[in-house]
């Protein structure tokens, strides 16, 4: 369901951009779509989820900021997807708490003691990490946006590629995950929140498109976190091939 009563009619194309960018064919998903026939084991799935939740746990804060940062009419397309990350007003079902259940079944399943803590978040994630503030929050004083750009629209893209590629993250670690007959742990209830929180997400975009004239800037925002997407995807594919069986 969008909000606010605004369609998706425009900003629609963003999805052709974002599934034809070299992101969504990363290897990562190769890998975990094909789990079925070459599981990942209790060790990799660990690793996995200890370096999305690294990533999630900043876009959770940065969510926070965007929606300060946004114009008054633009807060409520944030709003929503802050409020169900913190568990819609119960904390105890957030998303975080979740992911780490997740970890900890598999755990116990795997009969692993590891430390979680002692599990390297990997340089790709971190690189990603370093990149995507910049896209969610593009005033900071180092960067050199491009001259007539609009920060809340660049905010806007970088919201919306992160949530149309949330959509394919989820759906690939669940194929993952049924080996663990975790495919339909709440925590992979994101393969139908994410489907909402990009329509809510293309909702914002198109909201600048049509209100600022700031497509470009959409589009700017868009493609630069798309860019940091492989860098994230290089990193929690590592996080699994680092603990590949030889």
């Amino acid at each position: 369901m969008l909000l606010n009563n605004v369609t998706d009619k425009g900003a629609g194309y963003l999805q052709n951009l974002a599934f034809s960018h070299a992101c969504a064919s990363h290897d990562l998903f190769h890998r975990l779509n094909k789990a079925d026939k070459q599981p990942i084991s209790a060790t990799q799935a660990v690793a996995l989820l200890v370096n999305y939740d690294a990533h999630a746990g900043l876009l959770r804060r940065l969510l926070l900021k965007a929606a300060a940062y946004m114009p008054e009419a633009a807060v409520g397309y944030v709003l929503e997807n802050v409020r169900n990350e913190y568990g819609n007003g119960d904390y105890s079902l957030c998303h975080q708490g979740q992911l780490r259940d997740v970890i900890e079944r598999v755990k116990r399943l795997g009969n692993l003691n590891c430390n979680t803590d002692d599990m390297p978040v990997r340089k790709g994630v971190k690189t990603y990490i370093r990149d995507v503030v910049d896209y969610y929050h593009p005033h900071a004083d180092h960067l050199e946006i491009p001259d007539g750009m609009y920060g809340p629209a660049i905010t806007a893209g970088a919201i919306t590629a992160t949530e149309l590629m949330a959509l394919e993250e989820f759906k690939a670690m669940q194929v993952a995950f049924k080996n663990f007959e975790l495919d339909y742990h709440p925590w992979f209830d994101h393969v139908n929140v994410e489907c909402d929180h990009g329509d809510e997400a293309l909702a914002l975009a198109q909201h600048f498109i049509e209100n600022y004239d700031a497509t470009a800037s959409v589009e700017y925002g868009f493609n630069k976190t798309l860019e940091a997407n492989v860098h994230l995807y290089d990193g929690l594919l590592e996080a699994i091939t680092a603990y590949e069986e030889t």
